[in-house]
């Protein structure tokens, strides 16, 4: 195979996992805009139950920070991207309860010196709530009486406010009606994507396009070559790829002949064990029971990307240097993932340190 082949079918098989990784987003996206969201076209969280002592739940600040470069001339602004909605119920019909968002520096002159709760972390899937208590001895003003607010309301029972969003540094507050301590009640939140629809079918339509470049790439670079008539088969080009041939280990041309439990070529069989990284190891090397060759690069893509996602892992847990360290690994895991596909179409048995004599011994 010509060198420009080797870079088509590496860069057909780039394109094929970014295709697919467009259509399962695209899907995904389509699927939760048919039939998560409401009647109202809101996607809702599961309902939240808060029980604070303190005078208020502070849920923010949300920073915003959209560059005047933004108004291309469409006639959009942010509220026409996202909308949030908050519904709040309380657990005792005689306490009304309060919903609002504002300004974080509105927020922060507020409730100075007032003792609030701030939630830090919001999880749903799994449910987790995380709060950082802020303490204080001040009593707060009711805060309907307030004129800084955004967006309020308040009164018994169920409360619901919608929010567009817009720039700045804002947070929402939760508290009882008359300014009390002891805050307790339901709360679920929702968001509104009006665009979430077109992104999903321009994903899919997208997804299909280069699915479609990434077939034709990878059926012309493995598309295999007339054969010449008998008085030209002794070209310049063939007596160079039988001298490539001899220069073949004899234990790997042989295993590299051999019959594959999956009726593919060994080459493409062990180009595939790399495709996905260890996952596509994991796969080649329980389907293929009988050829060595491809046994011996599936193992060994298991090991090499395994060991590389692991090292990846972990070091995302170290502050700063984790973070660089994490990049140098992709870059040397992508290298390796170009070089080690290469190797394994044109029936190399390319070691990896550690891993490929491991690999060999174990296939062996």
């Amino acid at each position: 195979m010509s060198a420009g082949k080797i870079i088509m079918l590496i860069f057909g098989i780039i394109v094929l996992l970014i295709s697919l990784s467009f259509l399962m987003g695209g899907g995904a996206l389509l699927s939760a805009h048919n039939i998560i969201k409401d009647s109202e076209g809101f996607y809702n969280t599961k309902t939240i139950q808060i029980e604070k002592d303190s005078y208020a739940i502070i849920v923010g600040p949300t920073d915003i920070n959209v560059d005047v470069g933004w108004d291309w001339g469409w006639g959009w602004d942010l509220g026409d991207l996202i909308t949030f909605k908050i519904e709040g119920s309380g657990y005792d019909p005689s306490t009304q309860i309060f919903l609002g968002i504002a300004r974080e520096s509105d927020i922060n002159t507020y409730l100075d010196d007032v003792e609030y709760d701030e939630i830090t972390d919001l999880n749903v899937f799994p449910f987790r709530v995380d709060y950082r208590n802020q303490p204080g001895s001040v009593v707060p003003e009711v805060p309907s009486s307030k004129t800084f607010w955004i967006v309020s309301n308040y009164g018994p029972g169920t409360q619901i406010i919608e929010w567009e969003l817009e720039p700045g540094r804002h947070s929402l507050v939760i508290m009882n009606a008359d300014g009390s301590a002891g805050i307790d009640m339901d709360v679920v939140f929702g968001v509104k994507v009006p665009l979430l629809f077109g992104i999903s079918v321009g994903l899919l339509i997208g997804g299909g396009v280069l699915l479609a470049i990434s077939i034709l790439m990878i059926y012309f670079a493995t598309r295999r070559p007339r054969i010449s008539p008998p008085e030209a088969v002794e070209a310049p080009a063939l007596r160079e790829t039988k001298r490539e041939q001899t220069e073949v280990e004899p234990e790997v041309k042989k295993e590299t002949e051999e019959k594959t439990s999956t009726g593919l070529e060994p080459n493409i069989a062990a180009l595939l064990s790399y495709v996905l990284g260890w996952v596509s190891g994991i796969i080649i090397f329980i389907l293929e029971r009988e050829n060595k060759f491809v046994r011996f690069h599936a193992l060994q893509s298991i090991l090499v990307f395994g060991t590389l996602n692991v090292a990846s892992a972990v070091l995302s847990w170290i502050p700063f240097f984790g973070v660089f360290f994490g990049v140098v690994i992709s870059i040397l895991a992508f290298i390796l993932w170009i070089v080690l596909m290469v190797k394994a179409y044109q029936g190399e048995k390319f070691k990896i340190l550690w891993a490929g004599d491991f690999a060999e011994k174990q296939v062996s």
